[in-house]
């Protein structure tokens, strides 16, 4: 099927995305248009875990940084958007995601008025979540710490992470996708530090290594962290 029925919380969802238009003035039969689109795209199969509940936490997060660190980012509107598109395509089997929703969003928001200085900042963040090593400043980390989030959380709700991204990958053999996953989680934790800002660090660089070493851990055994 193309999608999977919106959950409960499409409608915070909804009064978010309205908002947000509200907040840059484009509360506009469109703007609400796009919005409906981009739940659908969030909603779509195979996503297990890339789906509108990642979209609600990243949101989430980022309101409790803007509630416990007032000022911290530089263009609250761009982070917002960025995380909107971030994910907004996503097909597992392709490595052009992020290229894919950062152009939709920059195409989106120029059709708008919006300033071209704001879509260029959305595409970069977007581009940003493909999570190579690299110096990051500004917005950009909290945007990539934020979507990062999920590494540093409780051991329930990280393992059922690990299950959920098993099951976007379901086409890929075991002994092929325990390679690939191994080097993904070892790559992080090779990082001096997962996360670029200070409240993310402080919050969940512990608890992340301890997640990524087990399931690291558990794929070396041949089985899924579970």
């Amino acid at each position: 099927m193309p999608w999977r029925r919106q959950p409960a919380h499409s409608a915070e969802l909804r009064a978010h995305w309205n908002a947000l238009g509200q907040a840059l003035g484009r509360d506009t039969p469109a703007w609400r248009a796009e919005g409906r689109r981009l739940l659908r795209s969030w909603a779509r199969w195979p996503r297990a875990y890339h789906d509108t509940t990642h979209l609600r936490a990243c949101l989430r997060h980022m309101q409790a940084v803007l509630d416990q660190q007032p000022g911290a980012l530089h263009n609250p509107h761009a982070v917002a958007l960025a995380l909107w598109y971030h994910d907004a395509i996503y097909w597992p089997w392709s490595g052009h995601n992020e290229a894919r929703s950062a152009e939709w969003a920059r195409q989106f928001l120029l059709s708008q008025g919006l300033p071209t200085e704001l879509a260029e900042a959305v595409h970069q963040h977007v581009m940003d979540t493909r999570h190579t090593p690299g110096p990051l400043t500004g917005d950009a980390l909290w945007v990539v710490d934020i979507d990062l989030a999920v590494l540093g959380q409780s051991d329930a709700v990280y393992r059922q992470f690990e299950r959920n991204v098993r099951r976007e990958y379901f086409f890929v053999r075991w002994p092929r996708y325990v390679a690939g996953r191994s080097a993904v989680l070892q790559g992080f934790l090779d990082r001096p530090q997962i996360y670029g800002t200070g409240y993310f660090a402080q919050r969940y660089e512990a608890q992340a290594r301890t997640n990524l070493q087990q399931a690291l851990h558990a794929l070396g055994e041949g089985r899924l962290y579970q």
